[in-house]
């Protein structure tokens, strides 16, 4: 009897992984996390979801975008805005940003990864890559184009886009519930198991790999509902050049200053001239002068010879 209740649990098993592998992540293998911050999300799959984000009609969208998200639908919300700025104030509107995410807690807003190139030069450049709850992003793109407009700059681009996750995390959801069933059913049956000690074994086993696909399940799909319940923000800084700028004579700056290498590459050129050169030199002027006195000699033998 307990031999034939293993039979049935891992034939249900093994037709459950075979419906499962039909259909799921059709994309390949499980879906790939899309920052750092949803890695640190999936490994702690056991901890309370962050809030829910507030419907639609609470949600304030900067320049007429739509509310997100929308109710029913597991939408993932992500924003690019391209930033040009004086090249005097981007380090310190970069830096505003993420004081203003740091300041809204790790709950709410969390930086992802920030960049910031040549901040003390005439080109500074940077990216600032953040993720936060939608009410926080909908505040923050409301209040961006004037804050950019008072520090001397402009919003050069803005770009949203959604996926819909909706089927990924009700599939999910629903294989898990038949997994967690399934472990269920193996936890009760190895609890009375009176069988011998290899049947006993292999319900182990089982267990051990159903639990495993649990995990696993359970991981993925707290990592898509945080892409639901928080948005991503990624802004591009860019600085501003004006007419008179002093990169608008680069070529010229850039000879000035190449001019001493160039002119010591050039002194060293002529040292190894002559150097390679002067060796020759000792054998060929006394050889000219020596070739030049035979000839003079030569002339004037014949002269003496010749009759007067």
């Amino acid at each position: 009897m307990f031999v034939h209740k293993i039979a049935v649990i891992a034939a249900l098993s093994l037709l459950l992984a075979a419906c499962s592998g039909e259909t799921e992540y059709r994309d390949g293998g499980l879906p790939a996390y899309e920052t750092s911050a949803d890695y640190a999300v999936a490994g702690r799959a056991a901890s309370p979801p962050p809030p829910a984000p507030p419907p639609p009609s609470a949600v304030s969208q900067a320049g007429g975008g739509s509310a997100e998200p929308e109710q029913g639908a597991l939408l993932a919300y992500s924003h690019n805005y391209g930033l040009r700025l004086p090249a005097r104030v981007l380090a310190d509107v970069h830096t505003a940003h993420q004081d203003a995410c740091a300041a809204a807690g790790g709950n709410v807003c969390r930086v992802i990864s920030a960049t910031i190139n040549d901040p003390e030069g005439e080109r500074p450049s940077g990216s600032l890559e953040i993720r936060a709850r939608p009410d926080w992003i909908a505040s923050f793109r409301a209040g961006l184009a004037g804050e950019v407009s008072e520090a001397g700059g402009n919003i050069q681009s803005e770009n949203t886009s959604v996926e819909d996750l909706t089927t990924q995390i009700v599939d999910g959801e629903a294989r898990l519930a038949a997994q967690t069933a399934l472990r269920d059913r193996l936890q009760g049956l190895l609890e009375t198991a009176d069988g011998p000690m290899s049947d006993i074994l292999a319900v182990e086993r089982e267990l051990a790999r159903v639990q495993a696909d649990i995990d696993a399940r359970a991981s993925v799909i707290a990592a898509l509902r945080t892409r639901v319940e928080t948005s991503r923000l990624t802004l591009h800084y860019q600085p501003i050049v004006s007419q008179t700028s002093p990169v608008r004579f680069n070529p010229i700056m850039h000879a000035l200053e190449d001019f001493t290498d160039t002119l010591s590459e050039g002194v060293a050129a002529v040292i190894l001239f002559v150097a390679m050169i002067l060796p020759w030199l000792i054998i060929l002027i006394p050889a000219v002068f020596l070739i030049r006195w035979l000839l003079i000699r030569r002339k004037r033998r014949k002269a003496a010879k010749q009759p007067s």
